[in-house]
């Protein structure tokens, strides 16, 4: 039995530990869902933080090495201006232009309309559905509709447009040919043609710093606090059972040592403490208008099969030594409530 007290209790440190050590490293990492926490390890021409306008000098750095299309260079022409009416509306993909439209009639942009709108450029990206150069359009819509409402988000969105202008170069430069499947694109449509290859060191995009976004910190005394009355919960709930058996077995230890009404006669004294030692294993009380058969059946349902066939005889012995007068009847209530006896010591 202590044993198992002992096991709970380690059990429930362990948790407590175990929470504690999590809720720490948590607090060391808040990223933001979505949204890279570096773009490599680039080198910056530009100073940080980093900007539109350093972003457009990107895309013609690009356009003159010719990893953009000419038709591409002019959708992307006067990037820094553009507005977020004039973005959408330079993007081909009509469903992209919709998601854009419906994020715009909000009053707010929260952190789970980036993240949801982020996660369906990616999924159009994965099925080839997604130019380069409306991926920079609605990256750059979207960061023109933050800055409108001064969300916090701006820095992320930008360090996005930083990864996707790397992502161009890259494929570009290592003669990728991209097939972009638009939604209008018919059989006869041929891909766009294979860029010259361009040494990857000779164009340098602004390097964004590791961005992190920020939330309401609570401090860990608290929740090592929380984590501890959670662990404490949980142990009872675990141990509930094994607490309510120690109690009773407990209480049946000390039940034989109760005083009884001093009766005269050593058969019926023992015949009550036998009533005593039932009710505490069953945690059923005897009534005083109750008879002892009544007691006895109702007893006997809370009861293993040993102990009700046990104190069924006790009972039947002390009918017929009470109103039988059959002086051995007694010796059968005494042995009865010792073989009760030694069963209540060695359950408990």
């Amino acid at each position: 039995m202590r044993r198992r007290a002992i096991l709970v209790l380690i059990g429930a440190l362990t948790i407590t530990v175990c929470l504690s050590v999590a809720v720490a490293i948590s607090e060391s990492d808040r990223h933001t869902p979505g949204f890279p926490q570096t773009t490599g390890n680039l080198q910056s021409l530009f100073q940080l933080p980093i900007n539109v306008s350093d972003i457009e000098k990107a895309i013609l750095e690009l356009s003159k090495k010719g990893v953009l299309s000419q038709g591409e260079a002019e959708k992307l022409k006067n990037f820094s201006n553009i507005s977020f009416k004039d973005a959408v509306a330079r993007i081909e993909n009509p469903e992209l232009r919709n998601s854009l439209l419906n994020l715009a009639n909000k009053s707010t942009l929260s952190p789970e309309d980036i993240e949801v709108f982020m996660n369906y450029l990616n999924s159009l990206k994965a099925s080839e559905l997604l130019s380069p150069a409306d991926e920079l359009l609605a990256l750059r819509a979207l960061e023109a509709l933050a800055s409108a409402i001064q969300s916090p988000y701006t820095s992320e969105i930008l360090s996005k447009m930083v990864s996707a202008l790397k992502e161009i170069e890259i494929a570009k430069s290592s003669n990728l040919v991209l097939t972009f499947k638009g939604p209008q694109q018919s059989s006869s449509e041929k891909p766009l043609p294979i860029f010259q290859s361009v040494p990857l060191p000779s164009l340098q995009l602004p390097s964004a710093p590791q961005l992190r976004f920020s939330l309401p910190r609570i401090p860990l005394n608290t929740l090592i606090a929380i984590a501890s009355c959670c662990s404490i919960a949980l142990a009872l709930l675990f141990s509930r059972k094994l607490l309510g058996t120690f109690f009773k077995r407990l209480k049946t230890r000390f039940i034989g040592k109760i005083p009884t009404p001093e009766i005269g006669d050593k058969f019926l004294e023992a015949y009550w403490r036998s009533i005593y030692i039932v009710s505490a294993i069953s945690g059923v009380k005897k009534a005083d208008a109750e008879t002892h058969r009544e007691f006895l059946a109702r007893a006997s349902e809370r009861l293993s099969s040993r102990v009700a066939e046990v104190f069924r005889d006790i009972t039947f012995a002390y009918e017929e030594y009470r109103y039988g007068f059959r002086a051995e009847a007694g010796q059968r209530i005494l042995e009865g409530f010792r073989r009760l006896t030694n069963y209540a010591k060695a359950s408990s």
